[in-house]
């Protein structure tokens, strides 16, 4: 892995990097090989703030028809206020990466960030590595979640997630190596943080 230079630590205080993109673009990944290369970066994902009540956020019908869960393909089901304080305490550290789905989706996020990139991966390598990662997860039924994906997700990331591609200062190519992403990202967010 590619390490960030010493010059390049030095971006200052709080310094906030977005990486949005699809589920499965490689945003997780490009988030862990920049804090691979620079131990003191804080990281925050935002999927982790998605509402714990159903009723706060957006609901859809169960495919199966037997009631309603949270739209997790969808920016209203993030719980914005609890993920955006998660954002700021972590400001504290020298420089934070904030990755999710929706990360570039809220003009709340885009306006604390110092630099925005949209990872671009085509929709056919995003389906089989979000397939693969729930396979190995032990998810048990790929039929319903190809179901999932054509019913839900890839409208959402249609109607929501690939249009916010156009408020990304870089945006990079999902099929490239994970560590020429981290390069690209670091030189950008250095040049950005200053």
């Amino acid at each position: 892995m590619t390490r960030v230079g010493r010059a390049e630590r030095t971006a200052r205080a709080g310094a906030l990097l977005l990486i949005g993109g699809g589920a499965g673009s490689g945003k997780s990944e490009l988030a862990k090989g920049l804090a691979a290369a620079d131990p003191d970066l804080a990281v925050v994902h935002l999927d982790d703030f998605y509402h714990s009540d159903p009723d706060a956020g957006v609901t859809v019908e169960k495919l199966d028809g037997t009631g309603r869960v949270l739209d997790r393909a969808h920016p209203g089901s993030l719980d914005l206020g609890r993920a955006l304080a998660a954002v700021d305490r972590a400001r504290a550290a020298r420089a934070v990466v904030a990755e999710g789905v929706f990360a570039l989706c809220f003009p709340e996020l885009r306006e604390r960030a110092d630099l925005s990139v949209y990872v671009d991966t085509p929709d056919d390598v995003r389906l089989a590595r979000k397939m693969l990662r729930k396979l190995k997860a032990g998810e048990p039924d790929a039929v319903l979640m190809l179901r999932n994906y054509l019913h839900f997700s890839r409208p959402r990331h249609e109607q929501h997630i690939a249009p916010a591609r156009r408020h990304a200062d870089l945006v990079l190519d999902g099929l490239e190596p994970v560590p020429a992403l981290v390069a690209a990202t670091a030189a950008a967010f250095v040049a950005a943080a200053y």
